[in-house]
């Protein structure tokens, strides 16, 4: 669910159309504007500039915001501050055509502190402690720099292979050291009995290669991999699965030893 909310940020939002943000602290609210400290917006230079131009229209002005967010749970309250960019769109009517001059600011966040979760928090699924510290290192930064948190996801899947026991290196005959590339490591995972997990890996390894090599990936493109990875792990970590099935195991076996109530 927080990789779809976080998709929804990255498309921008309106005062109206503000989307339900799990709070990053209690997990158990959500966050919303605060209505005592409410979002300021300050129009740049640049636009301010542009309103010189003999051309200029509305749709011009843009600017950065800065606020903060509250947690609505009460036992909570929780403050994550934010800033962004925000730029007016011309209001369209239900049928998608233009509705005379009227205006909205549309924001888009840059930064958030502290950092929203990319992940949700299920007290089933136990992500190793090092593939969760690199997906947190990646939420630090990606509204600000959307390539190093790609570089971040993909090093958290390289953790996972670490965690299992898929080795980095290899001595050679020779006593050399023979290091293997992340495709090495996935080809190998997928040879022990894990086909569907390495292609999803394979999926987050050339996000990362976007990132390293072209400097050009979007938060959407992050947020992709951040999803491939998420259901990657549900396959290796989530526990809820054997935990119904001992439950449906323990059920049956009670119920066996008594009398059959529905012959």
């Amino acid at each position: 669910m927080e990789v779809e909310v976080l998709k929804t940020l990255a498309r921008g939002w309106t005062d109206d159309t503000w989307p339900m943000i799990p709070c990053p602290s209690c997990f158990r609210g959500e966050l919303g504007p605060d209505d005592q400290h409410p979002l300021a917006r300050e129009e740049s230079w640049e636009s301010r500039d542009w309103r010189k131009h003999d051309f200029w229209e509305p749709e011009w002005i843009h600017g950065q915001f800065h606020g903060a967010l509250v947690c609505g749970r009460a036992q909570c309250r929780e403050y994550v501050v934010v800033t962004g960019d925000w730029k007016l769109i011309e209001q369209r009517d239900d049928e998608n055509r233009w509705d005379g001059d009227s205006f909205y600011p549309l924001f888009t966040p840059r930064f958030f502190l502290p950092a929203l979760k990319l992940l949700p928090t299920a007290p089933r699924l136990e992500i190793p402690a090092p593939i969760e510290e690199r997906l947190q290192a990646a939420s630090t930064v990606l509204w600000a720099d959307p390539s190093s948190a790609g570089n971040r996801v993909r090093a958290a899947a390289e953790a996972l292979l670490d965690d299992q026991n898929i080795p980095r290196t290899a001595t050679t005959a020779k006593g050399k050291t023979q290091r293997f590339t992340a495709h090495d490591r996935i080809v190998k995972f997928r040879t022990v009995g894990h086909p569907e997990e390495a292609d999803l890996l394979e999926a987050v390894k050339w996000i990362g290669n976007d990132a390293s090599h072209e400097d050009s990936l979007s938060v959407a493109d992050v947020l992709d991999g951040v999803d491939l990875l998420e259901h990657a792990l549900r396959l290796l970590y989530d526990t809820r699965p054997a935990t119904l099935k001992e439950r449906a195991s323990r059920i049956n076996q009670q119920r066996g030893t008594r009398p059959p109530a529905d012959q």
